[in-house]
């Protein structure tokens, strides 16, 4: 009796020491797998919009990325680490350690590179990862692939601002203060060919002629969107399609976005101007 209390006791110990080599050795490798690691945050901000957080890009602007690397066991910055921006145009930029805005007192220190935009930067999404290393460390940060997140290269009018937004806005004022002269001097298409990107459409205004057919024919040229004009009871749910109807009574009639596209959604409007 006495001798298989003694190899109970043994047996419990073996299983013990056992049991404990295994946890160590699988925690020691969690920890060598830690300190392996860069972690890495950031964020593109337009130069031109004076460093606002932006995602749409026009030519003549700048693409600043903005990156921090920092070690997660200290919760520090690895300012030794060497950060670049891979985008999807083959293109890596190596990014630069210092204070962002540069030449302002007491700005936060990041690793940032700028990217211009010109005439010939295709249009659409451009994708982007950036790496970091520091001796045997190594991270990656890829943003959400998600609208707000993801880079697009747009034209100026599509962006919000410049010179050809600046005029178009114009025209529609000076029009409208002439009593509607400008329409006047607008011949009617009953073939309305509609672009859309993010976030707008190719024109403000549309212009047709009452009691005859009109045919709209939307292409998507950039996201997905569609075509709703509630008050005719016409509508174009798909990102690329068409419609044909015939308006009778003369008039402007609103034209939205029919399909959620993203965070400027609620902003795409346009007019379709009937007349006589």
């Amino acid at each position: 009796m006495l001798k298989r209390r003694y190899w109970f006791l043994f047996a419990a110990l073996f299983i013990f020491l056992f049991v404990s080599g295994c946890s160590n050795e699988k925690e020691t490798g969690q920890t060598e797998s830690k300190n392996n690691l860069i972690l890495i945050t950031g964020d593109t901000v337009s130069e031109k919009g004076g460093c606002v957080l932006a995602s749409r890009f026009a030519p003549g602007d700048k693409i600043v990325f903005r990156m921090n690397a920092i070690n997660p066991d200290t919760g520090l910055q690895m300012e030794n680490a060497k950060l670049q921006v891979h985008l999807s145009t083959g293109e890596v930029l190596d990014m630069v350690y210092g204070e962002h805005p540069p030449g302002v007192e007491n700005a936060a220190k990041f690793w940032t590179a700028a990217y211009p935009v010109t005439k010939d930067t295709p249009k659409g999404k451009l994708e982007y990862y950036v790496t970091a290393e520091a001796g045997d460390r190594k991270g990656e940060f890829r943003p959400f692939n998600v609208e707000p997140s993801l880079l697009m290269i747009v034209d100026e009018k599509a962006a919000g601002s410049g010179s050809q937004g600046q005029q178009q806005g114009n025209a529609n004022q000076s029009g409208n203060n002439n009593g509607g002269s400008q329409e006047a001097n607008l011949e009617p298409n009953n073939v309305v060919n509609v672009e859309a990107v993010n976030f707008a459409f190719n024109k403000d205004k549309y212009y047709v002629k009452a009691g005859k057919e009109v045919t709209i024919h939307l292409t998507s040229k950039e996201g997905t969107h569609g075509i709703a004009i509630p008050d005719l009871n016409v509508s174009i749910d798909e990102p690329n399609g068409t419609v044909k109807f015939t308006p009778t009574k003369p008039g402007e009639y609103e034209m939205v976005c029919s399909v959620f596209c993203g965070a400027g959604h609620g902003d795409m409007k346009a007019t379709l101007v009937v007349v006589e």
